[in-house]
């Protein structure tokens, strides 16, 4: 089949490192592999120049904004610097006329060849899928991460509010399907009037051929010194829904007994200084080590140097809706994971059998468990052996795409007859 995948989020370099960007790319690959002639359509490729692009067997297909609509996010911004006050207006008004300049641009691209379908990954204020999907008379899937403008106001309080909710809410009713990450977001889509039969849970997944158990490697240890004591491990955003501020207080207290205890942290983000700080102050800054964010083919194999890997995501003040991209990363490789018991992560781990689970935002608990493996070479052996078999059988990115294609040949032949 042709298909055609937008990605106009401007916050997601589909050719960078975010996790976000990952996602994009396996679902991509995942429609290549099993034969299918897939066009990635986006505006960000990369937001570093320094930062070298993921490699992808078909270059993505990237749609500018025409100088009209970048004038006019620009004489905004001139309007806010000439008043001295800072708002998010230029960005919305951006994302807004971007994506009525990506349906017009992929209109006249496609007209003529149009897509079997069309599969879109959800952003604010993006209509442009579903509206071109109905201009070429193919299906459209909508595939869902996160309530989007419930998660604007919350973390990042900026946007038009109910204009984004409202778009929103037509994108996901309006789409002939819609992938949801976990179980709370179908909730939400049918709340936002998607009918139930046209919603489908998929969770994330892992590229087999990458996120596999294998033996530890030595040049990875010697890079980022790893002198041979038990490894924890984390790979992921230093943002604030991430819990990464328990860090440093977990690291002191397993470093009593476990004076050979080293931390990785692979990524980066705005809470980057404050871990820094919190580990210099407990004085275990030189058994931790910040890698910043690395290229998707080295995460692999730094996971397999964990000892143990760790999610500590605190309570937080909505469901947690999140499909965490981690936990199956970890899982893949075989390394014994300790995560709170949340969402869909309690759905995908099962306590004593693939992982150790502990109530959110329970400090004591969570270094109960990391003290629990860390005193048990077997258990953790088993519990990485059971994970991995468990994300091998039911969570790849090669599974959802053969599902999505299924569905997609479901509406086609049906529009047919």
């Amino acid at each position: 089949m042709k298909i055609l995948y937008l990605c106009p989020d401007l916050g997601i370099p589909v050719l960078g490192r975010k996790g976000a960007a990952v996602h994009v790319r396996e679902m991509a690959a995942a429609f290549g592999r099993a034969g299918h002639s897939v066009v990635l359509a986006a505006q960000m490729l990369n937001k570093s120049p320094w930062e070298t692009p993921a490699a992808m067997a078909t270059p993505p297909l990237q749609v500018r904004p025409n100088p009209s609509a970048a004038a006019a996010v620009a004489a905004l911004k001139e309007f806010n610097e000439l008043l001295g006050v800072e708002n998010s207006l230029p960005g919305e008004l951006r994302r807004i006329l971007y994506n009525q300049e990506l349906r017009n641009e992929l209109r006249r691209r496609f007209e003529n060849d149009p897509p079997n379908f069309i599969y879109e990954r959800a952003s604010l204020y993006a209509t442009g899928g579903v509206a071109l999907a109905r201009e070429l008379g193919v299906p459209c899937f909508v595939e869902l991460n996160a309530p989007l403008a419930v998660e604007q106001e919350v973390y990042r309080a900026t946007g038009f509010g109910e204009l984004a909710a409202q778009a929103e809410r037509w994108t996901i009713s309006q789409a002939d399907g819609v992938v949801v990450v976990s179980a709370l977001l179908r909730d939400h889509a049918l709340a936002c009037g998607a009918k139930p039969e046209r919603v489908h849970v998929m969770p994330n997944g892992i590229n087999l051929a990458e996120f596999h158990p294998a033996p530890r490697d030595q040049a990875v240890r010697a890079r980022w010194k790893l002198d041979g004591g038990p490894v924890l491990g984390f790979v992921g955003g230093l943002r604030p829904w991430h819990g990464v501020e328990a860090l440093p207080v977990l690291l002191e207290r397993l470093a009593v007994k476990h004076p050979g205890v080293q931390l990785v942290i692979a990524g980066d983000g705005p809470l980057r200084s404050e871990l820094e700080r919190g580990l210099e102050e407990r004085g275990v800054r030189a058994k931790a080590v910040i890698t910043g964010l690395l290229p998707h083919e080295e995460v692999a194999p730094l996971i397999r140097e964990f000892d143990l890997a760790l999610a500590p995501y605190s309570a937080p003040d909505h469901p947690f809706y999140f499909s965490p991209l981690k936990l199956f990363e970890y899982m893949g490789c075989g390394v014994a994971v300790v995560v709170p018991r949340l969402g869909q992560i309690s759905e995908v781990v099962e306590d004593g059998q693939t992982g150790l689970l502990y109530p959110a935002g329970d400090a004591a608990a969570l270094a109960e468990s990391c003290e629990r493996l860390l005193g048990d070479p077997a258990l953790r052996t088993e519990l990485g052996r059971n994970a991995a078999r468990r994300v091998r059988e039911r969570f790849t990115w090669d599974a959802n795409a053969e599902r999505v294609v299924s569905l997609a040949r479901s509406l086609v032949a049906a529009r047919t007859s």
